[in-house]
């Protein structure tokens, strides 16, 4: 029966005190559904803007955030190396075109792959693409492990070769992999080809002979820089004045057989090489692609790592529904026994079960734990769901459902001959539907959102459920990556929670008007 009848709810008092609790409630949603939507723009950012805390990501409307986004995976968030390929943004068309020519030109040696994955990152654009190339290639991972004498245990774990042109007496390790390598490198379109620049050498070999302070780099090396990413390689007749100078060309000259890229862009094109001009024109005309990209990156990435470690699947799957079941037949069972024959002690057990709510259940894992070792009942689904397989609260709810069904049905049922068993299946447990039903969602939200005490009683990989492996991600993974990882995970809970709403709400409000 509501509480304010349809006639009160016409005064104008009663519409204002149900607008003011409405609009309560709505800010209370509010509050509740923020954090949730910021959690799930984050999976759509990466490293350089994940902590902006904004809903809408900029990169979606701002043309230079998605460029400045875009430079930084292509250099894998490299600060010098973003810093010294600032140059020629206002390169005509004309030079960008013979740019992006010469480039496609260079011989293999004479350039490395950009979109590497960064430190702070788990995968990256050239990750990606290598392993779908290897998928194409390879019918399965043990067929690729065995030509490339590795042990990866699927695709997602293979890292493209590590190419360090720019060592003097760096060599590559020859085999499979690297011929394959040189297959894949050469079929990369022209966004992922870093030319190697003397400039860029000439700067890096500045910061570690001046360990990395500006002011101690000579005053003739400096001409008009005023940082190191300005420093221009001087002319290779210096050599003969300058010792450090003749050591940074002799060890350049052994890691380049070939001419080098500035000298050839002399006599194709006028100024700065067009790095930035040649970027610009790329964001602009792929804008959407990317914005896709970035967007799903994370998201797809957290499902390669769930498909790699499927078992969890499986094991979190199995776990659910094993509790689920065992605390439908256990919970009703006992409920049922204290309701159709009470005793004197009714009361205290009712009580005791009740108190086992007064304690965190973290207090109970450490007891369980030993309790489970001392049956070898560790890394089983059995340490899973048996110490949970009873509840205090559900056991004390039904029965008090049970004891407000009329007793004149277990009457008739008695003077038909039926027995406490079909009683029990045929009357008690058809009315009781929407407790069980809410039962059952408590169970699977439990167990499903269960981390702490699924990883200490299951330590073995094997028996890890989805929780224990996000929270494996989430140890070398950025924030975006775990954002994007609890987000999938909520996905099952908010379906559920969708789906069972009136489940819910009958089993919370039938209990208390009985």
């Amino acid at each position: 029966m509501p509480l304010v009848g349809k006639v009160g709810r016409k005064r104008i008092r009663a519409r204002i005190a149900m607008g003011v609790l409405y609009g309560l409630l709505s800010v209370g949603a509010l509050t509740t559904l923020y954090p949730f939507l910021v959690m799930v723009s984050t999976g759509f950012k990466g490293v350089t803007d994940q902590n902006d805390n904004r809903l809408v990501p900029k990169f979606w409307s701002d043309l230079g955030e998605l460029q400045a986004k875009y430079r930084d995976d292509k250099y894998a968030g490299d600060l010098a190396q973003l810093a010294s390929t600032s140059l020629g943004g206002q390169a005509p068309e004309a030079d960008v075109r013979a740019y992006e020519k010469l480039l496609m030109e260079l011989p293999l040696h004479e350039w490395t792959a950009g979109f590497r994955q960064a430190p702070t990152q788990v995968t990256g654009r050239l990750n990606i693409r290598y392993q779908s190339w290897l998928r194409e290639r390879y019918p399965t991972i043990d067929a690729l492990n065995q030509a490339y004498i590795e042990e990866n245990v699927g695709f997602q774990t293979v890292a493209p070769p590590a190419e360090l042109f720019d060592r003097a007496f760096w060599k590559p390790r020859p085999g499979k992999k690297w011929d394959d390598w040189l297959v894949f490198k050469a079929q990369l379109p022209v966004e992922f080809r870093l030319p190697l620049r003397k400039n860029k050498r000439w700067q890096d070999y500045v910061r570690g002979v001046a360990q990395n302070q500006f002011d101690q780099v000579p005053a003739d090396w400096k001409g008009a820089a005023k940082t190191f990413d300005q420093l221009v390689a001087p002319d290779s007749t210096k050599r003969l004045t300058d010792a450090k100078v003749d050591q940074f060309y002799a060890g350049f000259e052994k890691s380049l057989s070939q001419g080098i890229v500035e000298d050839e862009w002399r006599k194709r094109g006028s100024g700065d090489l067009p790095i930035l001009a040649m970027e610009t024109r790329h964001v602009e005309a792929q804008a959407g692609a990317l914005k896709r990209e970035f967007s799903t990156r994370n998201y797809r990435y957290v499902l390669d790592f769930v498909l790699l470690n499927g078992r969890a699947l499986w094991n979190t799957l199995i776990f659910c529904a094993l509790a689920v079941l065992l605390q439908l037949i256990v919970n009703p069972l006992a409920a049922y026994a204290l309701s159709r024959y009470p005793m004197k002690s009714t009361g205290k057990i009712l009580l005791f079960l009740l108190a086992t709510m007064a304690f965190p259940a973290e207090v109970a894992m450490i007891p369980s734990f030993l309790l489970l070792r001392d049956l070898g009942l560790l890394n089983t689904f059995a340490a899973l769901v048996l110490p949970a397989a009873a509840s205090g609260y559900m056991i004390f709810l039904l029965k008090g459902f049970f004891d407000s069904l009329p007793q004149e049905l277990y009457e008739s049922g008695a003077m038909d001959g039926a027995r406490e068993r079909t009683m029990l299946w045929k009357i008690a447990l058809p009315l009781s539907k929407p407790v069980l039903g809410y039962l059952a969602l408590m169970a699977f939200m439990a167990s499903y959102g269960a981390f702490m005490y699924a990883f200490l009683v299951a330590q073995d990989q094997r028996m890890w459920t989805l929780m224990v492996w996000i929270y494996q991600l989430q140890q070398g993974a950025p924030m975006s990556v775990t954002m994007a990882a609890l987000t999938l995970a909520a996905i099952p809970t908010l379906l559920v929670f969708f789906l069972a709403q009136r489940v819910i709400l009958r089993g919370i409000v039938l209990p208390g008007e009985r």
